[in-house]
């Protein structure tokens, strides 16, 4: 096996995810009325680690930001991505929707789906498939969804990443992986994501990016 790689990567906007009652608690003592939640609405936080002191901006507000301080951190409602979330964990939808919307190049993930390691039948992982993965245009890309995956490795529960036949796992040396014969086997194709889950979704969950 090859000499072991060390991969460093620019930090890029976080994302997370936080259950719908907690926004809906900040919002009512706020004394305003039960918000209406839309993909891209914004949401500012005040402290990124406590979600008690968040609350939500109606679209009115979005062009002026009348009620939020110019220094207060702000996110947004991210939509549905461009794959199937049945079967993932909430950390995974997460990183999947964050991926759709920070990429729009990206036209594939593949999610939950039979397979002899637990990351995908559990909804732990994405597939991430690359366009023009072949090309130096695509191989870019494909980098620059790395680099995303591993700045937001506390937001996403990251457990590791797979590109290119290099492992990356959090806390290790990245490191080449045996070949497995195919571009698609040896992640050429796309990029694997793995996360830690934090369990399946009950609904009324917001996911923020």
């Amino acid at each position: 096996m090859p000499g072991q790689s060390r991969y460093v990567f620019p930090l890029i906007t976080a994302a997370v995810a936080v259950p719908l009652g907690v926004f809906v608690a900040a919002t009512a003592s706020a004394g305003s009325a039960q918000p209406h939640f839309q993909p891209d609405m914004v949401v500012a936080v005040g402290d990124g680690n406590d979600f008690s002191s968040h609350f939500v901006v109606t679209k009115s507000n979005v062009g002026t930001k009348n009620s939020i301080d110019a220094n207060t951190p702000a996110m947004r409602v991210l939509a549905p991505g461009v794959g199937s979330e049945r079967g993932l964990q909430t950390k995974t939808i997460l990183a999947a929707r964050a991926i759709s919307a920070r990429f729009p190049q990206i036209r594939e993930i593949g999610g939950c789906r039979p397979d002899s390691m637990r990351w995908h039948p559990e909804g732990l992982a994405i597939d991430v498939i690359v366009p023009g993965y072949q090309t130096p245009a695509g191989k870019e890309l494909g980098d620059q969804i790395v680099a995303y995956a591993l700045a937001n490795t506390a937001r996403w529960g990251l457990v590791h990443v797979i590109w290119q036949q290099t492992y990356m796992p959090v806390g290790g040396p990245a490191h080449r992986m045996a070949d497995l014969g195919s571009p698609d086997a040896n992640h050429y194709t796309h990029v694997h994501i793995a996360t830690r889950g934090d369990g399946y979704p009950i609904g009324g969950e917001l996911y923020l990016g």
